[in-house]
């Protein structure tokens, strides 16, 4: 009987199988970052949520910190009482996608230590005293899909140079 898959094709289905298996047995493959947890355990002290990736269950007790290596996917610090010169624990979250900081006391400074943020595609920063001068700095993050600036001084002007240096990104203002 001959074999319907070609040595090419059963090679690269027998790869498929095995990167499967260590995926799901072992957990290899799996995102983390290096500042989750710290940056976790700062969220939940400002009364804040977490969501991991490859999860839709928040974390929003220390109780729920995950034990192993784990990746940050959403940020949720609505109303929070942030300082902003803590903001910089907030950074080097390569999984990050969504940060909400509504309704927080985020300044020009704050908002500036926030940095290498990859993958965001979300930033909620209505109602905060975030000016014109780091709104138009916002390009540090080049795959935004949506910012949210309500309750902002931004200027027209500010508005549609971020619109046309994040082709794509749709600003609620």
């Amino acid at each position: 009987m001959r074999s319907i898959l070609s040595p090419s094709h059963s090679n690269r289905w027998l790869m498929g199988v095995l990167f499967s298996v260590c995926v799901l047995v072992t957990g290899c493959g799996k995102a983390h970052d290096p500042n989750s947890k710290e940056a976790t355990e700062y969220v939940l002290k400002l009364g804040g949520t977490v969501i991991p990736v490859h999860s839709e269950l928040p974390i929003d007790t220390t109780a729920k910190i995950p034990e192993g290596k784990f990746a940050v996917r959403e940020i949720d610090l609505t109303n929070a009482k942030l300082r902003n010169l803590d903001l910089a624990k907030l950074s080097n979250l390569p999984y990050l996608e969504s940060l909400n900081l509504h309704r927080t006391n985020l300044t020009d400074k704050g908002l500036a230590a926030i940095t290498d943020l990859p993958k965001l595609k979300s930033l909620e920063i209505a109602y905060t005293r975030v000016t014109d001068e780091e709104i138009s700095k916002l390009t540090r993050f080049p795959r935004l899909q949506k910012i949210f600036l309500y309750g902002t001084p931004a200027k027209p002007q500010t508005l549609e140079d971020l619109k046309s240096n994040l082709p794509g990104c749709t600003i609620y203002k």
